[in-house]
């Protein structure tokens, strides 16, 4: 009797274990593929995600790979072959280097082979660091001593190593942080390679650019926690992934129901947070132009929350156009210009312009809206390496009988147009907004 009761709990702390494993691997979904994506900004949320799930025991590294296998199966959240093998390699980066640096983290489980193998890596990694060689030299050196491979995108196996340095460098920072230890490295940044006086301004944007090449120690309030949330997510938004759009509008509707204004989300970020490897820029168009669509998100999120019903907390003051405008962060390429403050009138005119469109797209039959969304979304993120190619035809088309110009179909457009792609994302938005508010009536 005593000895069932015995495999009887064993049995359900390993039911319990697992699905813990289970919820701590898809935590870490949105930050992986963002930084997949080339988000400077989700390496370091995958990597406080990852370091507090395995702090909790809640994720090892051959949790890892049974769950990226299991993603692998999933309906919902399908990953290829080439992302699971990424996702177990990422997982185990951040694992084994604090197993390696931190004295706190329990390191008594066995590691296998193929971990020694990354332990070795991580120490040799670390060891350049130590020595100047730090991410923001090696991208330096990338992009001024060897210019064409800063241009090209990288080859899969150059994205995971990439991938595994920043974020082998980066939980050793933050665990230098934790302790209050300054890093030595900080002061090699200056960047002891030769460049040239022409150089230098180029350098100083770079840097300011590349966020993720050093931890970032800005105090996370409530705001900030979300609006990194919703970040992260933005970024497999615009790849119409649905994972990114679930991740986003429940950390919106956080925000909205924690009285968090959707121009409070925009403030906790930096515009220089939301840039993304030189060659993934083509995604949002010009790199101006993603904090802008971010906060346009927002704001979506926010008045169809409103729309469908959701209370107005407290905070809003009884003004839901207020409360869902969002002023977008001040990109990269705009330091120094000087941008002229709204108006609340014009702020509150926005707000109900969008209003306009949501309500529209609300108006839309359940299940037609939902099949609409259903085609415009990418259910495996390796397949977006591979650059679509625009619409060609091989001769033009003859001229009308009546001499008028001939028509194509251009099926690429709707792919290049970052209008229509933003308004299909905002619609989107709307119908997952509708979604989470209808997981409270089941």
């Amino acid at each position: 009797m005593e000895t069932r009761a015995r495999e009887g709990n064993a049995e359900v702390d390993a039911s319990e274990g697992s699905r813990a494993s289970s919820a701590a691997a898809r935590a870490l979904r949105p930050s992986f593929l963002a930084a997949r994506r080339g988000s400077r900004f989700a390496h370091q949320e995958f990597v406080r995600l990852c370091a507090d799930a395995a702090r909790r025991g809640t994720l090892t590294v051959g949790d890892a790979r049974v769950e990226a296998a299991l993603m692998g199966l999933s309906a919902e959240a399908r990953m290829g072959q080439s992302e699971q093998d990424a996702f177990a390699s990422a997982v185990a980066m951040v694992i084994l280097t604090l197993r390696r640096f931190d004295d706190a983290f329990d390191a008594s489980a066995e590691i296998d082979p193929e971990a020694r193998g990354m332990l070795k890596y991580i120490e040799m990694t670390n060891k350049n660091a130590d020595e100047g060689h730090t991410l923001r030299r090696m991208e330096l050196e990338r992009r001024f001593l060897n210019p064409e491979s800063a241009r090209r995108a990288p080859a899969p196996h150059e994205t995971i190593m990439r991938m595994n340095c920043k974020l082998t460098l980066l939980t050793r920072e933050m665990i230098e942080h934790e302790r209050g230890i300054t890093s030595a490295r900080r002061e090699l940044e200056a960047l002891s390679a030769s460049v040239s006086t022409d150089e230098t301004e180029v350098i100083e944007i770079e840097t300011k650019q590349q966020l993720a090449l050093g931890w970032c120690t800005r105090e996370r309030t409530p705001a900030r926690a979300l609006a990194s949330d919703m970040l992260v997510a933005f970024f497999s938004v615009l790849t119409g992934h649905p994972v990114g759009y679930r991740a986003f509008v429940r950390a919106a509707r956080t925000a909205y129901e924690s009285g968090i204004s959707a121009d409070e989300i925009t403030a906790a970020l930096d515009g220089a947070e939301l840039d993304v490897e030189g060659t993934r820029r083509g995604m949002f168009g010009r790199a101006s132009d993603a904090p802008k669509l971010f906060a346009g998100f927002v704001s979506t999120a926010y008045v169809a929350f409103e729309a469908q019903g959701l209370p107005l907390p407290p905070a809003a003051n009884g003004d839901e156009d207020l409360y869902a405008y969002a002023n977008y962060p001040r990109a990269i390429d705009e330091t120094g210009v000087e941008r002229e403050e709204e108006s609340d009138d014009k702020k509150r005119a926005f707000s109900r312009g969008l209003r306009q469109a949501v309500e529209l797209w609300l108006t839309m039959d359940r299940e037609e809206l939902a099949n609409q969304v259903q085609a415009s979304l990418s259910m495996d993120e390796g397949d977006d390496d591979v650059a679509k190619q625009p619409f060609e035809t091989g001769t033009p088309p003859p001229p009308g009988d009546d001499e008028s110009f001939g028509v194509v179909r251009d099926d690429s457009l709707s792919r290049s147009s970052i209008t229509i792609e933003t308004l299909r994302n905002q619609k989107n938005i709307v119908s997952f907004v509708r979604d989470e508010l209808a997981r409270d009536a089941r």
